[in-house]
């Protein structure tokens, strides 16, 4: 044992190391790229990792097959996951009247900046109509500032940079609110990392599509047949024993357990709200907002010393995307509506059959211009 950690020992492990990694990496050089073709349904949405790094054979496949089909991408915060009796997604899915689909990219911490990436990096977003849901809450608390964990779980560096975000100053001021600060050790580290998940990929992606291309189109999820979704026919007015309606939350939902406050420094969102408007306009997104509804209900109970100023948010949200000339869907009449909300920020199914109406309605609408 003593042996092997001679300096000559270690220097030969070292060399072989060093040959072996060269090997591999020129063998990755050799490897043809995979290239998928369409399916014959539209994408319902990718894997979380393919969408941090932007990873552009998912990416692209699912934009153009959202183009394809055309269908429509919804983004949003966590009010886009899926509820307990299906969220408004779903309902537009399982609706016959509608011949579009609709893909879903969900999670929690997804605002604006974290799809910047994906807008900048890939030409195919081009002419892809989009919906985005915008959440009130995420102008109040914490919520209302830029943040850090969040946005590193959404965005790699790897995608941060392979995006070029330098070409558009207004958007590149709006992410490095996001970014952590990196010292040198950890730019190093960045740029391995880089290098070696392209190296990475070459060999469990390309190398595996390429011999059975099966196994990626086994992986993709598409959207199904209406009948295989929810409708919003189904789902009833919550059930007075299982909610609180003086408050309009779920009876199992503690208000007192956590407040979103306003925030007294809230124009970052603002920010990143106009310039998610013109980078869409840049990017020729055909993007649509949604203004989503806030628990005006508990909010007037709980705290009316915040109202007012909770109030104002909506308002402004709209007032900055008439300015912004943004094409846009208004549900913050719903902030009033009993039996829409489970907790401070998250509408219920009940809530998300009125959001599917507004969207139905405006979607009918633009389809027969």
């Amino acid at each position: 044992m003593k042996k092997l950690y001679t300096l000559k020992n270690l220097a030969w492990i070292g060399v072989t190391a060093l040959v072996a990694l060269l090997f591999w990496m020129t063998v990755a050089c050799l490897i043809p790229s995979f290239h998928a073709s369409g399916p014959d349904r539209q994408l319902y949405t990718i894997r979380h990792q393919d969408l941090r790094d932007n990873n552009p054979l998912y990416t692209n496949l699912l934009l153009n097959s959202i183009k394809e089909n055309d269908g429509y991408l919804v983004l949003g915060t966590s009010e886009s996951n899926p509820r307990n009796k299906g969220n408004y997604y779903d309902f537009l899915n399982a609706d016959t009247s509608l011949s579009c689909r609709f893909s879903v990219i969900a999670g929690a911490g997804r605002t604006a900046c974290t799809y910047f990436p994906l807008i900048l990096g890939n030409d195919n977003i081009k002419n892809v109509k989009v919906l985005y849901y915008i959440n009130p809450s995420y102008w109040c608390g914490k919520l209302a500032t830029g943040n850090l964990d969040y946005f590193h779980r959404y965005v790699s560096y790897t995608a941060y940079r392979k995006a070029n975000q330098d070409d558009n100053q207004e958007v590149n001021s709006v992410l490095k609110t996001n970014l952590k600060p990196v010292i040198w050790t950890e730019k190093l580290n960045d740029g391995l990392e880089y290098w070696v998940d392209r190296i990475r990929r070459k060999y469990y992606q390309d190398l595996i599509f390429d011999f059975d291309s099966s196994r990626f189109y086994a992986g993709l999820t598409l959207i199904q047949p209406q009948k295989a979704y929810v409708s919003a026919a189904s789902v009833p007015k919550p059930d007075s024993s299982r909610y609180q309606y003086a408050l309009n939350v779920a009876k199992s939902f503690d208000v007192h357990s956590y407040t979103l406050h306003p925030h007294p420094e809230e124009e970052y969102r603002y920010e990143e709200l106009r310039t998610m408007i013109r980078l869409c306009k840049v990017r020729q997104v055909d993007i649509t907002f949604v203004v989503g509804p806030y628990n005006q209900i508990a909010f007037a109970k709980v705290h009316p010393e915040d109202l007012p100023k909770i109030q104002q948010i909506p308002a402004n949200i709209l007032r900055i995307l008439e300015e912004e000339n943004a094409q846009y869907i208004d549900c913050s009449d719903l902030s009033t509506v009993p039996g829409v909300f489970e907790d401070w920020q998250h509408h219920t199914s009940y809530g998300a059959t009125f959001i599917y109406q507004k969207i139905k309605e405006y979607v009918l609408e633009k389809e027969n211009r």
